[in-house]
Order: structure tokens, then C-alpha cells, then sequence
């Protein structure tokens, strides 16, 4: 099963115990490129072992992704407030899930 977290950012969920999360992978444009099979290449970010994990670590990357180099205040409102975004799905999965 694949969870859509949104446009660059999917979790593979294989049989409840692995959770990989996947990035799609752009051009030089930013286009999203699309594989000789018509779907989208992905690149494996990291494996997790639970939904929640893989998610956190989603947040984290988004950052990465909008800014290059952020003061330490900002990194902390930006992910705050991405946090404040995902904190009804994370409150949705315990810990240990």
C-alpha cells in the first residue's frame, strides 16, 4: 500500500512492519520525471518501523527541501509550524505504532 503524504513525499507500507519513504525525484526544471513505465521515479529516503517515525522524519525533510541554510529560530518556527500541520495524523498513531 502507498500513503500520499503529498506531491514529493509517499510511505510504502509493506505488511504493517516496514515503512519506507519514498521522494519523487525531479529535474533540473523541477519537473517530477517520469520513468519508461509512466510512473514516477522515486528514491528511497529511509526505512522505518512504524508510520509515525517515517512521518517525523517527512517533517524534517521538507525543511531541507525549502531552505538551504535557515538561523536557528527560524529552523525552530518552520518546523513548529509544520508540526502544528501534521499533528492531528501524528496524534492519530501511538508511539510504538
Amino acid at each position: 500500500m502507498i500513503v500520499i503524504i503529498n506531491e514529493d513525499y509517499q510511505v510504502k507500507v509493506d505488511n504493517y512492519a516496514n515503512y519506507t519513504l519514498l521522494k519523487a525525484v525531479r529535474d533540473e526544471s523541477g519537473a517530477i520525471k517520469i520513468g519508461k513505465d509512466k510512473l514516477i521515479e522515486q528514491k528511497t529516503i529511509g526505512y522505518y518501523s512504524n508510520m509515525r517515525q517515517a512521518l517525523t522524519a517527512c517533517i524534517h525533510l521538507m525543511l531541507e527541501d525549502k531552505y538551504d541554510v535557515m538561523e536557528l529560530t527560524q529552523y525552530l518556527d518552520e518546523l513548529e509550524r509544520l508540526e502544528a500541520k501534521f499533528r492531528p495524523v501524528l496524534k492519530r498513531f501511538r508511539e510504538e505504532d
